[in-house]
């Protein structure tokens, strides 16, 4: 396709297609530079089946994991981004469009001592949430050349509430705004964003089908530097039996990172038909082959098809 031109205007919503499974979604991460909190906030939309789904999963690495997942939501008309329903309330929006992000959301989650137990019907103690933050940028939106999709490093900050704790942010983030039709079930993937000690930001997405390459996106920038498209992605993970990462090698362009996953947030996506895929994500540690330490997010995105073969 060729990377596109990102305007202010696509941080809104966009013109939906006919497919079923076209969808429209923003996602919000954030990870504490000592690992100490950490989560991420995605609303989709799927206009054609008149629904949304809200997640809101907060971790840290002392902590369980808070997760809320509602797949049942309506789906707001015209060009709103604010659901309210089945107890939860979610609010987005760019006051300064791809210069600064705001989401306020609030939800009653449940809290998972084992993470893995978000793939076996999410049974917990009820605990409410809240969260009130903010991602400025700190570089250019990064259009993607395979989809109408663009990735933005930024700094997080604000507040979470969880339960009786009050937790103040301030920490490295990514934020990501992706159109178009999304197929959960039809392929896996590898998506990872994360920011090092030296002041470096960075993100790679890349397909993970066996013998061959659908996609490969991804950035570097340097500190004091300008953003990079690089010439490569590689991912050599190890899972559990849950499907699970358990550690990783990774290749984004000039970086060489091993990546420990640290506090996981996976998610269980079932389709209408039935279709299940796991979708393990983690809050994670990276350091690089020459001593850099950092911190972020990395997903995985595994249908049945794939776990079986």
């Amino acid at each position: 396709m060729g990377a596109f031109v990102v305007t202010p205007a696509d941080e809104g919503r966009h013109v939906a297609g006919s497919e079923e499974l076209w969808g429209e979604s923003w996602y919000l991460d954030f990870a504490a530079s000592d690992l100490s909190y950490g989560g991420y906030v995605r609303l989709g939309l799927y206009p054609n089946l008149g629904r949304s789904w809200l997640w809101v999963y907060l971790v840290g690495r002392d902590r369980p994991l808070v997760a809320v997942r509602d797949h049942d939501l309506p789906c707001p008309r015209g060009d709103a981004l604010q659901v309210t329903a089945n107890g939860a309330r979610v609010d987005l929006g760019a006051p300064q469009p791809l210069e600064r992000y705001r989401v306020a959301a609030e939800a009653t989650g449940v809290e998972l001592d084992d993470p893995s137990r978000a793939f076996h019907g999410e049974q917990g103690r009820p605990v409410p949430v809240q969260v009130e933050l903010d991602w400025e940028s700190r570089g250019p939106a990064f259009a993607y050349e395979s989809t109408t999709r663009y990735e933005q490093s930024a700094w997080v900050t604000g507040q979470i509430q969880i339960g009786d704790d009050t937790i103040s942010v301030r920490c490295p983030g990514q934020r990501d705004h992706s159109w178009g039709v999304r197929d959960w079930w039809l392929f896996p993937w590898n998506w990872t964003a994360g920011h090092l000690d030296d002041g470096t930001f960075f993100h790679a997405a890349r397909s993970m089908l066996s013998g061959m390459d659908l996609f490969q996106e991804g950035y570097v920038i340097p500190p004091g530097g300008e953003q990079e498209r690089v010439d490569g992605v590689d991912c050599d993970v190890s899972l559990d039996a849950e499907q699970m990462p358990v550690g990783a090698r990774q290749r984004i362009g000039p970086l060489q990172l091993t990546t420990e996953p640290v506090a996981h947030a996976p998610v269980l996506l079932v389709a209408d038909d039935g279709r299940e895929s796991r979708f393990p994500r983690a809050m994670c540690r990276f350091t690089t082959d020459d001593g850099r330490t950092g911190t972020g997010w990395t997903e995985y995105n595994w249908p049945e098809a794939s776990i079986e073969a």
